[in-house]
C-alpha cells in the first residue's frame, strides 16, 4: 500500500509542482516587459520566449528531482518516470494547443523537448546527488 501512496504521489506531483514554480516565475517576467506581450498573454520577442523557456526548463529539471525524492527508490521508478513525462506532454500539449498564437510556432516544440529532457535531467541529477551524499 505504501508503494501505491508513493506512486500516486509521484503522478500528481510534477504539474502541480511546476504550476508553483513555473507560473509566477514566468508572469513577473512578462510584467516587467508589459509592452512585449500580447493579447492572449504571450509574446513575440525571441530574448523574452528564451527567458521563458529557461524558467520552463529550471521548474521541470526541480520537478525531476522531486520525482527522484519521491519515488525514484522504487523498482518501477523509470516505468513511473516514463509516464509522467508521457502525462507532463499531454498537458503541455492541451495548454499549447490553446495558445497556439502566443509564441512563436518554435517555441511550442521546444517546450516539448524541454519536458522530456527537464524530467531526465532532473531525475539523474538528483539520482546522483544521492549517490554523492551516501
Amino acid at each position: 500500500m505504501r508503494v501505491i501512496g508513493l506512486e500516486l504521489i509521484a503522478i500528481i506531483s510534477p504539474p502541480i509542482l511546476y504550476g508553483l514554480i513555473c507560473l509566477p516565475l514566468s508572469n513577473a517576467l512578462l510584467a516587467q516587459y508589459p509592452n512585449e506581450v500580447n493579447s492572449l498573454g504571450g509574446t513575440h520577442s525571441t530574448p523574452l520566449v528564451v527567458a521563458t523557456e529557461l524558467i520552463q526548463l529550471f521548474s521541470l529539471i526541480v520537478c525531476g528531482a522531486a520525482l527522484q525524492g519521491i519515488a525514484g527508490h522504487l523498482p518501477r521508478f523509470k516505468l513511473l518516470l516514463l509516464g509522467i513525462t508521457v502525462e507532463m506532454l499531454v498537458i503541455a500539449i492541451w495548454v499549447e494547443a490553446q495558445y497556439w498564437n502566443a509564441m512563436p510556432i518554435w517555441h511550442h516544440f521546444v517546450f516539448f523537448a524541454l519536458i522530456i529532457l527537464g524530467l531526465a535531467i532532473g531525475s539523474a541529477l538528483a539520482d546522483r546527488w544521492r549517490a554523492v551524499r551516501t
